[in-house]
């Protein structure tokens, strides 16, 4: 294609974006429903959601124009939101958190779906008894932190049960020499993990409890964990919209939060919702935050 035949595609394609932007919401929900897409959610939502599609479209049309690609560059997202101890005393920035619930909710970008989940409690160490208000809070009470084992033993077990759903060198090899004869393409397994990265509601989850958490245990700050997601912050930048929280996000969808606020796997899975949403809107969610592990609270 020449500059003049791509510059006519860049030229139709913004027309018909600014069509989008032009119509009512009631005709934004009937031409998505014509395609067969979501109907649910803000107008905005709505409006991002049709213009990708008419995107996706001039891509499969003309796939030898690279602008038109955008691809997801991992094969999994992960979803973690830590609960951790408090009390209902001022904000202190010196306070002693410990993580004590870790959920991570698995998805597979190929389908958009939950695939698998890891759900632990944690013994706090420093703070064995927790709170009136966290127990309040978090819906966790004494009696699952007693029978919990210790951060730096949970963390080791989800770290064995991401290894284990990762694709190695030789069973790359093996799916290879096996699609030669049965079309068998690496990774069908939507369990088979070839990138993974970690998604976080916000920077607090890894930039403060998990540096925290590392410090307490005398641990190295997880390399995994050293880039990650702030879904806040793509949502925003996707839908244009302003900074959101996680019922703000849901409600920007047309969804709403299923089970208890605040209970760590319950956010998590709300949390992947939203990130499902996303995919089949065609966002791509890359890492867009980083840990600085010479100033985190980390050994």
């Amino acid at each position: 294609m020449t500059d003049h035949e791509d510059s006519k595609l860049i030229s139709r394609l913004t027309k018909e974006y600014g069509r989008v932007h032009s119509i009512s919401t009631s005709q934004l929900q009937e031409e998505l429903s014509s395609f067969g897409l979501d109907t649910k959610g803000s107008v905005h939502v709505l409006q991002k959601r049709l213009k990708e599609h008419y995107r996706r479209v001039e891509s499969s049309l003309h796939p030898h124009i690279a602008i038109w690609h955008r691809k997801n560059p991992h094969s999994h997202y992960a979803v973690i939101d830590f609960e951790a101890t408090c009390d209902d005393s001022p904000a202190d920035t010196d306070y002693m958190h410990e993580i004590i619930e870790v959920p991570v909710v698995l998805i597979s970008v190929a389908t958009a779906e939950i695939v698998d989940i890891f759900h632990e409690y944690v013994k706090p160490t420093m703070c064995p008894v927790l709170s009136p208000f966290c127990r309040k809070l978090t819906g966790i009470n004494q009696t699952m932190i007693n029978q919990s084992r210790s951060f730096a033993e949970v963390w080791k077990d989800l770290e064995k049960w991401i290894d284990d759903k990762r694709i190695k060198p030789d069973e790359e090899a093996e799916d290879s020499d096996e699609a030669t004869t049965t079309t068998t393409t690496v990774g069908n397994n939507n369990h088979n993990i070839t990138s993974l990265c970690f998604i976080t509601d916000g920077p607090w989850d890894f930039k403060k409890f998990l540096a925290k958490e590392c410090r307490y245990n005398n641990m190295e700050f997880p390399p995994m964990c050293v880039q990650y997601c702030n879904i806040r912050r793509k949502f925003s930048n996707f839908y244009g919209v302003r900074r959101v929280n996680i019922e703000l996000m849901l409600k920007n969808l047309g969804q709403t939060f299923d089970g208890t606020p605040h209970s760590g796997i319950a956010d998590s899975r709300n949390i992947a919702g939203i990130v499902c949403t996303m995919i089949r809107d065609g966002a791509v969610l890359d890492n867009n935050e980083v840990v600085d592990v010479s100033t985190a609270y980390c050994a």
